[in-house]
């Protein structure tokens, strides 16, 4: 933990001086929204880094599909004259790109991780992560989120036996996509539906933030790599408060209806509806027959999809997603059957309190899942976060949580409990600009979770990086 701290301090003090040319400026974020609409960055989020969280007023533009407020006049061509009223671009496209395109630049100073009592190399990724963005309202009733770029996080690896390292080429693919349309009931609620290949939860922006495990999908993409799904999402905000969505998709890891699917659920209450004091909570279900195992990863490899070159692993040429964050080492590997998943969240936001502004949230997750072979697992799980901004440039985030139980049945009926595992995280945030953020991220030592019968034992890890994250 000493060597730990010493290295921080010494990386913390490097990154000071990189970033001192910022402290002199007054940068305003210029990502799309913000040209779009107008409106600063910190209208809609509480800090981006390393994933965004959201304000009332984001979450209602989220849910509308990016359409409310509206794009200014200024960006937006003359169409029709109906009763005197000129009408902007309900019939043809929105067509000045440079407002709908925005960038995500993510570079890490130093990382390092520890393993078994094993230190790795402290390493320095100047594009750790570049994810390109298309997004907002195209017509007056239509609008889109894509990411059409991600790149940097996956260099592929060598198949020469001497040289097993990075080839310095990159994966670069579209991530995600959701076309979304929204139409007034009256001043106070609204229906909406979106298509798209991302799970339910993202058109509520539910499924943030990170560090609490969640049972419902693999994630947005990323790494990447999109996901393999389609999702139909049905959905309306009613009398300024309530949210009830119904999202029925094809399946985790698959883009077909005829092999089973899963259907997800959601009522949210926003009692409060106030910006800068914001409550919401929500329940969250779904259930189906098309879903991920909760104890092993899926695992897809780049180049060698069917038999690797002798010598080399697959290991190093494949990236693995885990549903709910916590696999099991030496797991059987099982195909489930049906499965149902809840979710329950209290989350409040203030934003610029005086100097003070914060996201807050207690929630718990749970899944149970039963196996075509007869056996069946079971987890549940809760935690807390706080992400918390004074004068909306020095901060921190934290999460903990914690399994309250992770069960296996086997199909003999023989249980293996897994434990109470404990997962905390602390990230310290610098905003010198609106649209720059430095972090220092810390994950403390934890122990993996392996099957007793498979014969391995538990390894202790953590890991810490320092770096900067660019929205332009």
């Amino acid at each position: 933990m000493k060597q730990y701290l010493k290295n921080g301090v010494k990386l913390a003090a490097a990154a000071l001086v990189c970033a001192l040319p910022f402290l002199a400026t007054e940068s305003q974020a210029v990502p799309a929204f913000a040209r779009q609409t107008g409106m600063q960055c910190t209208t809609c989020h509480i800090g981006t880094d390393s994933v965004p969280n959201f304000t009332r007023t984001a979450r209602i533009f989220q849910m509308r599909g990016y359409m409310i407020p509206v794009i200014r006049d200024r960006i937006r061509a003359e169409g029709n004259t109906v009763e005197g009223e000129p009408q902007y671009g309900g019939d043809y496209l929105a067509l000045n790109a440079m407002d709908f395109f925005s960038a995500r630049l993510v570079s890490e100073f130093a990382s390092q991780s520890k393993s078994g009592g094993v230190k790795s190399d402290v390493t320095s990724t100047p594009l750790a992560r570049m994810s390109l963005f298309y997004t907002g309202a195209i017509t007056d009733w239509l609008g889109l989120w894509t990411e059409i770029g991600y790149l940097g996080n996956d260099t592929l690896r060598s198949v020469t036996l001497a040289n097993p390292g990075p080839t310095g080429q990159n994966t670069f693919a579209y991530d995600e996509y959701r076309l979304a349309t929204s139409m007034s009931i009256n001043d106070n609620s609204f229906i909406g539906m979106s298509l798209g290949n991302e799970p339910g939860d993202v058109v509520s922006e539910f499924l943030f933030p990170t560090g609490i495990p969640r049972f419902f999908s693999l994630g947005q993409g990323g790494d990447g790599h999109s996901l393999n799904m389609a999702t139909i999402s049905l959905h309306a905000f009613l009398n300024d408060q309530w949210w009830i969505q119904f999202a029925p998709n094809t399946g985790v890891t698959n883009a077909s209806w005829s092999n089973g699917w899963q259907q997800y659920y959601a009522v949210a209450w926003n009692p409060l509806r106030q910006t800068e004091n914001d409550l919401w909570l929500a329940v969250e279900y779904s259930r189906g027959n098309d879903n991920a195992s909760i104890l092993t990863p899926t695992k897809s490899s780049y180049i060698c999809p069917t038999v690797c070159p002798p010598g080399v692993t697959d290991s190093t040429l494949s990236f693995s997603n885990t549903l709910g964050g916590r696999s099991v080492s030496g797991a059987p590997v099982e195909i489930v059957d049906t499965f149902n998943t809840y979710s329950w969240r209290i989350e409040h936001t203030a934003a610029d309190r005086g100097p003070h502004s914060w996201v807050a949230l207690i929630e718990g997750n749970g899944t149970k899942q039963n196996y075509k072979s007869g056996a069946s697992a079971k987890r549940d799980d809760i935690g807390v976060y706080l992400r918390y901004f004074y004068l909306r440039t020095y901060g921190f985030q934290a999460s903990y949580a914690h399994d309250l139980g992770y069960k296996y049945t086997s199909p003999t009926g023989v249980t293996s409990d897994f434990g109470h595992a404990n997962s905390p995280a602390l990230a310290l945030l610098w905003n010198p600009a609106m649209n720059v953020s430095v972090h220092w991220t810390f994950s403390f030592p934890s122990y993996n979770t392996v099957f007793a019968e498979s014969g391995g034992s538990p390894v202790k890890s953590s890991s810490w990086s320092m770096g900067v994250e660019y929205n332009f």
